[in-house]
Order: structure tokens, then C-alpha cells, then sequence
């Protein structure tokens, strides 16, 4: 065998090394691995997690065009974008490339990839049993069991239930789980339990915007309009990027005027 020929398996072999042993340290936490050659577009990563999670920013393009411009074959960050992205040809682009590349990964980033192929493909499917499997695999994993609740919150709510509460069972701190057990908690017409997640919500993260904003548009659903007026003001003088919010505040004050 030539001389380049062994250097070049070797190069692999190197690399293939580095990832198991970054998806080993991350399965014996219970957590679904983050496979990357890249510890920077990791971070990337992450943090687009946490701003997309916690409503601070529902598609911080930035982040995923570093991260993907770090590790080109970023199977992580291309399944997120599939998942989050609010673009459908967005979400069907980054599949695509999720796909090409999930040879790289863990099994359990492959489950990921393998569970939004069948999301495409069935879209009435309402009980997402591969992500549930892949749970059990990863029971640990918080921001999984928050990914299980985000997708079925609206047409499973009860199942997103079951997900929302492991999320928050495993971090009481955890602001972005009680958010969208909050929303599935509505959904299911659990509107004394979705009061306390958006509560919660606001004692882990009192300086985001957000968890003021979902608890008042529960207390709309309450007809309790003071309150939410406050709740509403308060969220855009955290943050003036919820720009929808002036409109809202107008209408709130009309509809209390009308009844007083």
C-alpha cells in the first residue's frame, strides 16, 4: 500500500477517534451527543440553542452561518435548523444536508436526522416514537425532551406534556422548558398549571422578555386585561425587538375601556 494511501486512513482514523470519543463522554451524561471537529462551532451552536429556546431570537442566522462555516458537515446544527428554522424550503435544505452527512455522527444524532425524515414524510404523524426512543436512550438530555414538547405542543399536547415535564423535572431552572410546557399545558386546557410554568418561567429568567409576554397572553385567555397590560409593557421595556407588542397594548387598553 502506497505511502500517501496510509497517511490519509490515518488522517481518518484520527478523526473518527476524536468524534467517538467526544459522542462516548456525551452518552455517558444521558445527553445526545454534539459531534463537531470544531469546539467553536459547538459554541455556535449552543448558543443558537439558547436563543431560539428561551424566544430571544427565533433564528439567529449568525450563529448558524458560523458554526456551519467552522464544520461544513455540522449534522447537529443542520438537524436543528430543520427542526426551528421558521422557513419551510430552509427547514427542507438543511434536512437535505443533515442526511448527506449523518454517516459522521453518533447513532443517536442519526435517530435525530432519521426522526424529521419521518416528520417530512408524515406529517399527520402525531406521536413522535423516535424521539421518544431516542429519549430513552438520552434520558438526561433536557433540551430533547424541550424539542419533543416544541413540535407536538400544538397537535399532541398531552404527549407534550410528558416531555415538557422531564425537561423541567431534570433542571427546576430550566426558564425555556416551563415556557413551552406553558403552551402545552393551554393546549390542553390546563390553564391553572400553564399560570405556574409561566411563573416559573419568569423566576428563572426575569430580565428576558419573553416569559412576560407568554404569561400575558394566558391572562388575555383569562380575560384578566389589566394584568396582562402590565405583563405586556413590562416585556417590551425589556425588550423593544418584540416589536408586535405597541400593537397589542393598544388593543389591550381598548378592550379594557370598553368594559369599564
Amino acid at each position: 500500500m502506497k505511502l500517501y494511501v496510509l497517511i490519509f486512513i490515518l488522517i481518518i482514523l484520527t478523526a473518527s477517534c476524536k468524534n467517538n470519543q467526544m459522542d462516548e463522554k456525551e452518552v455517558e451524561l444521558g445527553l445526545v451527543p454534539i459531534t463537531t471537529a470544531s469546539e467553536a462551532a459547538k459554541k455556535h451552536f449552543e448558543k443558537a440553542r439558547f436563543l431560539v429556546q428561551n424566544g430571544i431570537n427565533g433564528n439567529p442566522i449568525e450563529h448558524y452561518e458560523k458554526a456551519i462555516e467552522l464544520d461544513s458537515t455540522f449534522v447537529r446544527m443542520y438537524n436543528f435548523i430543520s427542526i426551528y428554522s421558521p422557513d419551510d424550503s430552509i427547514k427542507k435544505i438543511n434536512h437535505t444536508l443533515a442526511k448527506k452527512y449523518k454517516h459522521l455522527v453518533s447513532k443517536e444524532e442519526q435517530i435525530l436526522v432519521e426522526a424529521t425524515e419521518y416528520r417530512f414524510k408524515n406529517p399527520e404523524d402525531n406521536n413522535e416514537r423516535q424521539l421518544f426512543k431516542l429519549a430513552e436512550m438520552c434520558p438526561l438530555d433536557k433540551y430533547l425532551h424541550h424539542t419533543i414538547c416544541f413540535l407536538l405542543f400544538r397537535k399532541n399536547p398531552k404527549q407534550a406534556i410528558v416531555a415538557g415535564e422531564n425537561a423541567v423535572r431534570l433542571d427546576q431552572n430550566y426558564g425555556s422548558g416551563y415556557n413551552i410546557l406553558g403552551y402545552a399545558y393551554i393546549n390542553n386546557k390546563e390553564l391553572d398549571k400553564a399560570e405556574k410554568a409561566f411563573d416559573n418561567f419568569i423566576r428563572c429568567e426575569p430580565e428576558n422578555a419573553n416569559p412576560y409576554d407568554s404569561k400575558a397572553d394566558l391572562l388575555l385567555r383569562l380575560g384578566k386585561y389589566k394584568e396582562a397590560l402590565s405583563l405586556k409593557q413590562k416585556a417590551y421595556e425589556l425588550d423593544a425587538s418584540f416589536d408586535w407588542i405597541p400593537e397589542e397594548i393598544v388593543n389591550i387598553k381598548a378592550k379594557i375601556d370598553s368594559i369599564e
